[in-house]
């Protein structure tokens, strides 16, 4: 079975992670030996953390004080990531829909539609997003593994929480980076179908 990028970055690293902190808190005697076996293991821990993030990616998106991509389309932005054209962005998208009053899930939809699949940028976005939650679930499990094994100490007090924060903020980046790239290349494509001298406006 071969993996492809995404899956090592999304679930092997992950659940490499995790099944260090397991078998460290645990004093597991590790086995050097049996490599094909963590690596097994780490993918199907990894798979189980890629599940959790998809079923917390709402409680994130209540800490992240909002969907990325309703946020911006609100014409809403965060630290580092900036984008100018959501109000163009939403009036062109509500064209596009019978909807009165749409979502922006569903106009996010619409614009998600205009991406090639081949578009190795946006694929990359996602990716990392992707993998930014997964390794924030881990954070999470990790504390508390280290907490109801009581081996949460000072030194990983002091490392992980602070990890924990960073890795937060920056999950909560790349969502709007995602959101922000999808966006973009829909008003450029909408900018292809367009005459000339509209293009000089909305440049």
């Amino acid at each position: 079975m071969n993996f492809k990028i995404y899956d090592i970055i999304s679930l092997l690293i992950p659940g490499y992670l995790l099944l260090y902190i397991i078998v460290n808190s645990s004093n597991i005697p590790a086995n050097n030996d049996s490599i094909i076996f963590s690596t097994a293991i780490a993918f199907v821990l990894g798979f189980i953390i890629s599940t959790l993030s998809s079923w917390l990616e709402i409680f994130y998106y209540f800490t992240w004080g909002g969907k990325p991509s309703d946020k911006i389309l609100n014409g809403k932005n965060v630290w580092k990531v900036k984008f100018y054209k959501s109000k163009e962005a939403k009036e062109l998208l509500l064209k596009e829909t019978s909807n009165e009053s749409p979502s922006n899930d569903e106009l996010f939809t619409i614009a998600l539609s205009y991406i090639n699949e081949k578009d190795s940028r946006v694929e990359n976005l996602s990716a990392y997003y992707s993998f930014s939650r997964s390794l924030l679930t881990t954070m999470i499990i990790s504390l508390i593994v280290l907490i109801a094994t009581n081996n949460l100490n000072q030194i990983y007090f002091f490392i992980l929480f602070p990890l924990l924060i960073i890795i937060w903020l920056r999950s909560k980046q790349r969502g709007y980076y995602y959101a922000r790239e999808v966006l973009k290349i829909y008003l450029q494509q909408k900018n292809k179908i367009k005459p000339p001298h509209q293009l000089d406006q909305t440049s």
